[in-house]
């Protein structure tokens, strides 16, 4: 007897292995699953826009990166003792200024870089409710808890969805011919204005992905996999609304699987043990750096010569 819908995905037409170089953005299960991808070291830039939700804020933000966008002092409004803008995740805040907008400047450089060079886009759209601030005009990407007075609450449509995106495609397309993306929809519940509307706010996004997809524009079905496969409050945490580690793990699974030969994932799983290794703590000092050492010997022979792999995991276990 089956007690679970499975999902059978099958694999994306993407391969990724440690060489591959990956850039991820969208809602905070990204930061999930590109954590684990970095702990494995894969050659991955996780939401290094910041964590965003929606597609509009997703695309602008991709959009300020490929134009060079500088921002500016006049952007920038203080709360908690912080400067930010409506455009970015409060990641992106410090008590000056001047740094903030540094901050800011630089992770649009670092991102343009990324892109252009990059094989292989991961975007993961968390909701259509979006907040506009009514003053501009423009969707926020972050309200930093600025008075709801300010905001007008709607739902994307999908043809808007779809036109932003087809343009954002065809200039990355354009600027980085080898570039492949993957888009998913997050699974992380957002039900601070109700389940009807959050089932709403995914079934836009499915549809707009749909649309989407093409010879360089694959799909994978994380929503569905813990929404139909898993399909059980024990899958998520507390709240509630964000799935558990352990699902995570799941979809994370059945991610490597479609995108990944066994080799890589085994070779991923060792640089993973390794990295668990470096986490030990010693009695003393002495233990603790030969302990180390140790595990650097093994993380050289495991690297067998690729010099940037070995550099990777020393500047991630510093």
């Amino acid at each position: 007897m089956k007690w679970r819908t499975e999902i059978s995905a099958t694999r994306l037409g993407v391969e990724i292995d440690h060489g591959t170089s990956v850039v991820m953005a969208g809602s905070c299960f990204t930061d999930e699953i590109g954590g684990r991808m970095r702990r494995q070291l894969f050659d991955v830039a996780v939401n290094p826009l910041g964590t965003l939700f929606n597609p509009i804020s997703i695309a602008d933000a991709i959009a300020d990166a490929l134009d060079g966008r500088r921002f500016e002092a006049g952007e920038l409004f203080v709360t908690d003792g912080t400067w930010r803008t409506l455009r970015r995740h409060s990641r992106f805040s410090l008590p000056d200024r001047d740094a903030t907008l540094e901050l800011l400047n630089s992770s649009l450089d670092t991102t343009r870089d990324r892109l252009l060079s990059a094989d292989l886009l991961i975007v993961t759209f968390g909701s259509a409710v979006v907040h506009r601030h009514i003053p501009s005009g423009a969707v926020a990407a972050n309200c930093h808890k600025q008075p709801s007075s300010l905001f007008a609450v709607e739902r994307l449509g999908v043809d808007g969805i779809v036109s932003e995106w087809c343009r954002l495609l065809d200039r990355l397309f354009s600027m980085n011919p080898r570039l492949e993306v993957i888009f998913t929809v997050s699974p992380v519940r957002h039900i601070g204005y109700g389940l009807q509307r959050d089932r709403l706010s995914k079934s836009t996004l499915i549809v707009a992905v749909n649309e989407l997809l093409g010879n360089r524009t694959h799909y994978f079905p994380s929503y569905e996999i813990v929404v139909d496969d898993l399909r059980d409050y024990r899958w998520y945490a507390d709240d509630l609304v964000h799935p558990s580690s352990m699902a995570v793990d799941y979809v994370y699974d059945i991610f490597r699987k479609l995108v990944m030969t066994p080799d890589t994932i085994d070779k991923a799983e060792r640089w993973g043990k390794l990295m668990r290794r470096m986490e030990h703590r010693h009695a003393s000092p002495q233990a603790a750096d030969a302990f180390r050492s140790a595990t650097t010997a093994l993380a050289e022979e495991l690297a067998d010569g690729d010099n940037n792999l070995f550099q990777r995991f020393i500047s991630l276990t510093k």
